[in-house]
Parts: structure tokens; C-alpha cells; sequence
């Protein structure tokens, strides 16, 4: 089986998604686009952002798929929900395809994935990142700390303080990289590594075994689990 697998993010994910991958035991090689797919590959391309996603990239990618008959079985397409709903986000995906083609003439399955709210969401759910100790008041992660804790409530549910002007997606980017800065780890878009290995990874599958948390990461891991030879 092969799979094309098109994401919004251009920095951070698109570098973790392969690793993941491997961790899950996904076994398809990644090859750089769709004239070197033979059996059990994967193409991992950018969406440039959401707006270019859900247009001119998506249609782009799928034009790409129904000239190269037979070498793509599933395009995953993962995209972040920001301020929207999560299904709101994956339905406005699925109008955008509908309207222009025509469903029956697209003879490859197609999986929206929706982050809620963005990749580092996700990450703030890596069981035991929160810190057990009280953190002291002069601390820049103070104010992050005493406002939610992520280790006893689900990240996806985290909304910025009152007065905090921030849309979502960016709060949790500031509240993972300043609770990471805290413990001394270095985080940024452009260089995710400390947050790519596998035991980070499994904290965050942990998350989801025992809690009912970071319901977006379950529905991600329970497909790539399930479609893996």
C-alpha cells in the first residue's frame, strides 16, 4: 500500500511525521515524490499553510495522484484546527474536494486528520512534561503554570488567560516552548529534534492510553496503527 501523506505544516512536523512514523513501525520507505512510488511508499509533501492547503496545493496534490494512476492508495491529508472545530476544519477539507471533482472518479481513499489545535498541542500532552515541582514566581514560565496544568487536564482544552489577545494555536506554541525553555530543553519550528525522539513520543502515546485526552493525537495514532502492514 501506498500513501501520500500532505500536511500544513511546513517546518516543525513535516520534520517529526517521518520518525513517528518509524516508531509506529510504519513500513513503507518514503521517496521524494510520486514517480519513484513502487510498493509500500510514502510521499510527505507541505501544504505551505493552511490557506494554500485547502486550495491550491490540495488540488494540486490530487491532480498529481489521478495523473499517476495506481501508485497512490491513500492521501492523509493533516492539517490544524487553530480557532475552528476540529470537524469544522475536516469538513471544510471534504466541501473544497467535493466541489471540484467528482467523487467517483477519485479512485484513491482520502483521510483528513485535524491537530486540535496545532502540532504543539499535541506535544504538550507528553505525559510527565509538566513540572512537579512548584515553579518559582520569577520563573517566564510562571504564568503559563499557574493558568492551566497540562498534566491533569486535556491540552486540546486549554484556551489563552482573559486578556491574553493570542489565538490558541499560538498560546500553545508559547506555552510549550517557554515550558520546555524552563527545563532546559530547546525547542523551535525549525529545530524540533528535542521533541522528535521516541521517548518523547511515547509520552505522549501514554497520554492517550490512559487518559481520554488529546482526543485529535488518538484518532491519528488508532489510523497510522491500523493501516501499517
Amino acid at each position: 500500500m501506498n500513501f501520500y501523506f500532505l500536511l500544513e505544516d511546513e517546518k516543525s512536523f513535516l520534520k517529526v511525521l517521518p520518525l513517528w512514523l518509524e516508531y509506529m513501525n510504519f513500513d513503507c520507505k518514503r521517496v521524494a515524490d510520486i514517480q519513484e512510488v513502487q510498493e509500500n511508499n510514502y510521499v510527505l509533501q507541505s501544504g505551505q499553510g493552511v490557506t494554500q492547503l485547502v486550495t491550491k496545493v490540495l488540488f494540486d496534490t490530487i491532480d498529481t495522484i489521478l495523473l499517476n494512476p495506481d501508485k497512490i492508495d491513500k492521501l492523509v491529508i493533516i492539517l490544524d484546527a487553530e480557532e475552528l472545530d476540529a470537524e469544522d476544519r475536516k469538513q471544510l477539507v471534504n466541501e473544497q474536494i467535493s466541489k471540484h471533482y467528482e467523487v467517483e472518479k477519485i479512485n484513491f481513499d482520502i483521510m483528513v486528520l485535524v491537530c486540535n489545535h496545532c502540532f504543539e498541542t499535541w506535544l504538550l500532552g507528553c505525559k510527565g512534561l509538566y513540572p512537579i515541582e512548584e515553579v518559582n514566581k520569577t520563573s517566564d514560565f510562571y504564568q503559563y503554570y499557574k493558568h492551566y496544568n497540562i498534566e491533569a487536564n486535556d491540552p486540546e482544552e486549554m484556551i489563552p488567560p482573559e486578556g491574553n489577545e493570542e489565538t490558541i494555536a499560538k498560546y500553545h506554541f508559547h506555552y510549550l516552548h517557554e515550558l520546555l525553555r524552563y527545563k532546559k530543553i530547546r525547542y523551535s519550528k525549525n529545530r524540533p529534534q528535542n521533541v522528535a525522539t521516541e521517548k518523547y513520543f511515547k509520552g505522549i502515546v501514554k497520554r492517550i492510553a490512559i487518559t481520554e485526552h488529546l482526543k485529535s493525537f488518538k484518532i491519528f495514532y488508532d489510523f497510522v496503527s491500523c493501516v501499517k502492514r
